[in-house]
């Protein structure tokens, strides 16, 4: 199909003048066009204080319920210059936090991640209805498309997995029949929904992911994905020095790069561009003009040196509670309770008598994790972790970021390195 898909992420939607450079790039683009938006600014971040703070009884989670519905109050107040417009703009995203207010304010009867998503989840909806507001204000006609309608997934709370056949037949049955040749959809990345029609959401960033799945389904001519940043670098500039933009890299180096740790694409964005061949574009919303970073299939391989930096992580070793060996059904007792807490292992590795995995912390799941775990095995961690991983490494590019710090754990390939490390005390 002659379409083309855009995602635009938080950052790039944070404020009234945002909303307008969007727009501005949005008018210079091709048409049909797929665009998926974000939550605005940090609201998913907004959004998560409510449900720790309704599920735990540690404050008033209408205090902060308060504050996400006055930032978005000031965009569209800023936004929209017609008064009666930007009223109306209110009234329609009015529903979503009564929504948010029914479910904080009676007994919670769902698990904390099904509660997570249904409050979460309403940050995409919201910046979706006010993107298409004011699009259409600066006469950009499109069409508001709910994408829970489209992805459908388990019910895998807070990173659910998605039903690609049943989702394509949705994208068939209820978008291919109103794209035509000037028709633009703005619709949300980041949620679907179950079965029974209860919200999920795809795991933190997963907007990208949505592009990825409605470029897939729509057989696009590309996919772009709008970042503060000038494209994909060889690493991340909190993190490093002197990184480099990297004009083009191939599919499989982007995926390696997104698996153990870069932060600047959501890890499962790539593999359904790369079935289909359609490149991906990651450009700056500050300078579109510029070209950015291709991902493709390029005709020749180029070797880079990329680095990626995992803090706030644990180091969690298992050993058999009469140590004995610890063998192939204790990682299978391991790995389904790993699976029962959704828990994605970013490094595991294996001795005769300790399995050892390398997890992000959650202040909510890790401490329950642990406690499982102690159940059936004897547990040591370490808290306050970091994990480096270099590819394509030379000693020396070792040696310079390990010369500080304490090596807790090491794997080692012919092209790839990955260190669990802290600082020495």
């Amino acid at each position: 199909m002659n379409i083309d898909v855009h995602k635009f992420g938080g950052a790039s939607l944070k404020d009234s003048l945002a909303l307008k450079n969007v727009s501005n790039i949005i008018q210079q683009q091709s048409r049909p066009a797929i665009i998926v938006v974000s939550a605005m600014g940090k609201t998913t971040n907004a959004l998560e204080k409510i449900v720790k703070s309704a599920f735990f009884k540690q404050d008033n989670p209408q205090t902060y319920l308060s504050q996400v519905t006055q930032y978005h109050s000031d965009i569209i107040q800023n936004a929209f210059e017609n008064y009666s417009l930007a009223q109306e703009v209110e009234k329609n995203i009015q529903k979503y936090w009564k929504y948010i207010e029914q479910l904080i304010s009676q007994p919670i009867t769902m698990p904390y991640g099904q509660f997570y998503d249904q409050i979460v989840s309403v940050g995409e909806l919201v910046s979706s209805i006010i993107v298409s507001e004011y699009l259409n204000t600066a006469g950009i006609y499109n069409i508001w498309i709910d994408v829970r309608k489209i992805i459908k997934t388990d019910s895998q709370w807070r990173a659910a997995n998605v039903l690609m056949n049943e989702s394509e037949k949705q994208f068939n049955d209820l978008l291919i029949p109103i794209i035509g040749e000037n028709t633009l959809i703005i619709t949300q990345g980041f949620i679907g929904s179950t079965a029974n029609e209860y919200t999920t959401t795809l795991g933190r960033e997963g907007s990208d992911y949505t592009a990825a799945l409605m470029a897939y389904f729509a057989n696009a001519q590309q996919l772009t994905i709008w970042k503060d940043v000038e494209g994909v670098l060889n690493a991340d500039p909190r993190y490093f020095k002197n990184t480099q933009k990297l004009d083009e890299i191939s599919y499989y180096d982007a995926i390696e790069m997104t698996y153990y740790g870069a932060t600047v694409i959501h890890p499962k964005t790539i593999k359904p561009i790369q079935n289909k061949n359609i490149p991906l574009y990651v450009k700056s919303f500050l300078n579109p003009q510029n070209t950015g970073t291709i991902i493709h299939q390029p005709k020749e391989y180029k070797k880079i040196t990329t680095y990626s930096f995992l803090p706030n992580q644990v180091l969690i070793s298992l050993q058999s509670q009469d140590y004995s060996f610890f063998t192939e059904s204790h990682i299978q007792q391991a790995f389904q309770i790993i699976n029962d807490f959704n828990i994605k292992i970013n490094l595991m590795q294996n001795t005769a008598l300790n399995f050892s995995i390398c997890i992000t912390y959650d202040e909510v799941t890790t401490p329950m994790f642990i406690k499982e775990l102690q159940k059936y095995f004897k547990v040591l961690f370490n808290e306050n972790v970091s994990i480096l991983n270099i590819r394509n490494y030379l000693p020396e590019i070792i040696s310079y970021f390990t010369q500080d710090k304490e090596i807790l754990l090491e794997q080692r390939t012919r092209n790839h390195i990955q260190l669990v490390i802290r600082d020495k005390k």
